[in-house]
């Protein structure tokens, strides 16, 4: 049973993914290719026409039957950008057995009227605004309904741009069915490239690129530049355009589409373009699409053009030698795709420019606007679809190294939600916290951490505060200090996210590195250094009105017990000595070791009666009891020279006057204690 289902599944997924696709493709070309077309009308047939000369002063259409009758005929007239009213005249034939209409199909057209050549009686006119008589708009440009057998015709035509006046005459039905293919293939071109568009530009949305975007507004030109060549811009999305936006709207819509061009064309191989050579001209380009930008909505249309196609020439023969150094350089699959869409662009550009400058409309049948924009753009869709692959590519890459960093790292890396809940720890970190540091129940930061290190994170994170937190871990069960963690971490995306190193060893080498700094190593008292900060800050207090009190101290006999016991014996005395000393003194009082067995004490905000006190206590502290060491016992004595300090004394002066007054004690006075109610000079 389980076969089948496989079986079953295995089929399903090769008919959707493989065969219907197949038979799609296959039954779309042989339509195309052996099926006859809905929309095919029969051939029009081409009129042959008698124009007279734009040149010609105005003209009623008297004169200008009399001009057209003497003229010769010719089957087009090219008006090389001429606005000038043009005359012309021409004979229909009947076409078929109903209605013969005469087509106009100049996409350049303004307006046309005509009239009967024999009774000068007026036909119809008709214009991009609105349409009277026998005469309407047909697809880009106009048609001349006939009743009659044969007749003789006479019209006035404006254009603007490099238009050509032709006459096609059709009769009625294939007139219908060719207007029908004309709407069917612009409503392809809008469909296919809008979807196109708009498929792209939720694209950029949900991925935020740039570039996207820019392609999306890409297609949408392309279109009206498809439009444009076609003669369909005179509508946009089944609403007809203004008559008067037209002319200016072409001339902006060029202007956009080169601008948009070189803006995609840069975006796209920013980095390959910077090694060329061609970067630089490039750059010019673009930049000299902004004032053609500008002018497009003033300067006339048919001073405008010939300077657009100097410009958009230029730019497509930089950007393809630019683009043939790419590909030799890189060999890049995306340069390559979008090198097929600009070569479309740059045949079907130039074939637009060679009719439109030097009346060459051969080439446009051959490379037609129209037909290449949705091709063109398909080729420049899979350029860029080639860089999302691309870019999808290097993303996995990266991942996959940062996902081996985040295990190899020995550092621990860990994220954390809003609660304190490790949503992922490296193997680093669960080293140092456990391997249960994800599991429900045990995935808590408050859990692994001294009591207030989260709110200390909490802080650290939320107020943006710069460098590193150090906390401590909890207190391992029975002996032992608690191990001390170095914390990195920031915000992302309502997460925390951050690093943890285990510091524990490097935290207390620098502690004692900072004890030892200011404390005597063999006793722990402070050194002189400690002595001369504490005895600073004390002065700081004096100054302020506090009283300050320094006394020295002196063991008496001691060099004996190093000269006869050895140092060794001698450094025990001195730790129980300070033992001593330590148990007697409180609150703020301070005590220092400065030389082998003297001792300071700092006596800040104490006044010199509690000071002396002080001082006694320690010296019958000292006589109290022998020293033992080992089985030897000691007995030491000590001597103490008390000062009261003034404001301002600087601790040199302070201990050279509190030593004379131990001098002064060891020899005999006050039972081991002098005492200096003002500091000696």
């Amino acid at each position: 049973m389980s076969r089948l289902r496989t079986a079953l599944d295995s089929l399903l997924w090769l008919l959707s993914i493989y065969v219907v696709p197949l038979f799609i493709a296959l039954v779309s070309i042989a339509a195309l290719v052996l099926w006859s077309d809905q929309y095919a009308a029969g051939g029009g047939t081409v009129l042959e026409l008698k124009v007279v000369e734009p040149g010609t002063s105005s003209l009623t259409p008297a004169q200008a039957r009399d001009l057209v009758r003497v003229a010769r005929p010719i089957v087009y007239f090219d008006t090389r950008r001429s606005e000038a009213p043009i005359w012309f005249g021409l004979n229909a034939d009947r076409q078929g057995d109903g209605e013969t209409m005469v087509e106009f199909p100049s996409r350049h057209g303004v307006d046309v009227a005509c009239w009967d050549s024999a009774s000068l009686q007026p036909l119809g006119a008709s214009s991009r605004s609105g349409s009277r008589g026998a005469l309407e708009a047909v697809k880009a440009g106009f048609a001349l309904r006939l009743t009659g057998s044969e007749m003789a015709i006479l019209c006035r035509g404006s254009f603007v741009g490099p238009a050509r006046l032709s006459a096609i005459g059709w009769s009625d039905d294939d007139l219908n069915r060719s207007v029908s293919e004309f709407h069917r293939n612009s409503g392809l071109l809008d469909g296919g490239l809008i979807v196109l568009a708009a498929f792209v530009l939720m694209t950029a949305l949900i991925n935020r690129k740039v570039l996207y975007v820019l392609f999306a507004a890409w297609l949408v030109v392309t279109l009206r530049m498809g439009a444009l060549s076609a003669g369909w811009d005179i509508q946009w999305l089944g609403h007809r355009v203004p008559a008067q936006w037209l002319s200016q709207g072409r001339s902006v819509t060029l202007a956009v589409y080169a601008l948009l061009t070189l803006s995609l064309y840069r975006a796209l191989f920013q980095d390959e373009l910077n090694k060329t050579r061609y970067a630089t001209l490039i750059r010019y380009a673009h930049w000299l699409c902004l004032p053609f930008l500008l002018t497009s909505f003033f300067l006339p249309y048919k001073f405008w053009l010939p300077a657009i196609w100097l410009v958009a020439g230029s730019g497509l023969v930089l950007m393809t030698f630019s683009l043939v150094s790419i590909l030799r350089r890189t060999h890049s699959r995306v340069a390559m795709w979008y090198g097929a869409s600009l070569t479309v662009i740059f045949l079907s550009g130039l074939s637009e420019i060679l009719a439109a400058a030097w009346g060459l409309k051969q080439f446009v049948g051959a490379a037609n606007f129209v037909t290449v924009a949705l091709f063109s753009s398909l080729l420049a869709a899979l350029a860029i679809a080639e860089q999302m692959r691309q870019e999808h590519e290097q993303r996995l890459q990266v991942q996959a190294e940062l996902e081996h960093n985040f295990h190899a790292m020995p550092i621990g890396l860990f994220t954390l939600d809003a609660q304190g809940r490790f949503l992922s720890a490296n193997p680093a970190l669960q080293d140092m916290l456990g391997r249960n540091v994800l599991t429900v129940g045990s995935n808590l930061w408050q859990q692994h951490f001294d009591q207030g290190a989260w709110t200390q994170l909490h802080h650290f994170v939320y107020n943006h505060v710069d460098g590193e937190l150090e906390i401590k871990g909890k207190r391992p069960f029975g002996a032992g200090e608690p191990r001390r963690f170095l914390v990195k971490a920031t915000l992302a995306n309502d997460k925390i996210e951050g690093s943890l190193q285990d510091v524990t060893e490097k935290s207390r080498a620098a502690e004692d590195l900072n004890f030892l700094a200011y404390n005597d190593p063999l006793t722990k008292v402070l050194n002189r250094r400690g002595i001369e900060n504490a005895f600073n800050e004390a002065s700081a207090l004096a100054s302020q009105g506090k009283p300050l009190a320094l006394a020295y101290l002196d063991l008496d006999r001691f060099k004996l017990i190093n000269d006869l016991y050895g140092h060794t014996a001698g450094d025990e005395v001195l730790q129980q000595v300070s033992k001593r000393i330590a148990d007697v003194i409180s609150g703020a009082i301070l005590v220092g070791r400065v030389g082998g067995d003297e001792f300071v004490v700092v006596l800040p905000d104490t006044k010199m009666p509690l000071a002396a006190l002080v001082c006694q206590g320690i010296v019958r502290s000292i006589v109290s009891a022998p020293f033992h060491v080992g089985e030897k016992a000691f007995h030491v004595r000590g001597s103490i020279g008390l000062i009261e300090v003034s404001p301002g004394t600087m601790i040199k002066d302070a201990l050279s006057t509190a030593d004379r007054a131990c001098r002064e004690a060891k020899r005999g006075h006050s039972e081991g204690l002098v005492i200096y109610e003002r500091t000696a000079a």
